[in-house]
């Protein structure tokens, strides 16, 4: 089975969507036929190490990717698409400055246009059950940019709620979708221990419940039992990555 080569693109522009998160739009002629559209799809992105202007990326072969020889590996990350544009040539993806910045966050955080960067395929992707009789979405700051994704492909009419966490008040966001959104602020506790409880203390609403949850992996694991075990949600109505650990 041939793979298929990474894109590399090029950054258009960038806004800071709140404080702690930046938005990147991506942009070149490899971005035509890309499969971006659709809840949570993700990417693998290249970014290129000290000394290179554009990321070095392999190519595509029967037997695997085919490093270029002599060239620094970059930097690989998975990010979230957070809007795919087909018409206009355009990808957006966000990204979370932590403190201390990651070198993806550092990229983005500094990312002029014109900058390059790779961009995988994009792979998996959440489907609504449309004969759910509810929707909940769980997540942190990590996990906003698939959360919109996922607020936005909802079915209309369907009670559904969103229970994220935040840093604070400030980076809360606008989303898509007619969802309540329950933000719940961190400040000085643990990452994923507010999120938990507030998960824990809110009511549901009655009948068979549809659940996606990402961000910090010891509360998403935490949260899948809880919705399994204490809620009685179907283990395959129940979608659960952990993105990130906190130390």
């Amino acid at each position: 089975m041939t793979t298929t080569a990474p894109r590399l693109l090029q950054v258009r522009r960038s806004v800071r969507v709140t404080p702690r998160m930046v938005r990147v739009t991506l942009g070149g002629d490899e971005l035509a036929g890309f499969g971006g559209t659709g809840p949570d799809r993700r990417i693998k992105m290249f970014f290129p190490v000290p000394g290179q202007e554009r990321p070095a990326v392999p190519r595509a072969s029967t037997g695997g990717p085919v490093w270029p020889a002599g060239e620094a590996r970059p930097t690989i990350r998975t990010y979230t698409v957070r809007r795919f544009d087909p018409d206009g040539g355009e990808l957006d993806v966000d990204f979370v400055l932590h403190e201390g910045h990651g070198p993806a966050a550092a990229w983005a955080r500094d990312a002029q246009p014109g900058a390059w960067v790779g961009v995988s395929e994009p792979g998996g992707r959440y489907d609504p059950d449309p004969a759910a009789d509810f929707h909940v979405v769980i997540g942190d700051e990590t996990a906003l940019p698939a959360v919109a994704t996922v607020l936005a492909a909802l079915p209309a009419g369907v009670p559904a709620v969103a229970f994220l966490e935040v840093a604070d008040a400030a980076e809360e966001q606008e989303l898509p979708g007619a969802a309540e959104l329950v933000w719940v602020h961190r400040g000085d506790a643990p990452p994923g221990e507010p999120l938990a409880a507030a998960v824990r203390a809110a009511t549901f609403p009655a009948g068979r419940g549809q659940a996606w949850l990402s961000g910090e992996s010891t509360c998403v694991k935490d949260l899948r039992k809880h919705l399994l075990d204490e809620r009685g949600l179907d283990r395959r109505a129940v979608y659960a990555t952990g993105y990130w650990r906190a130390r």
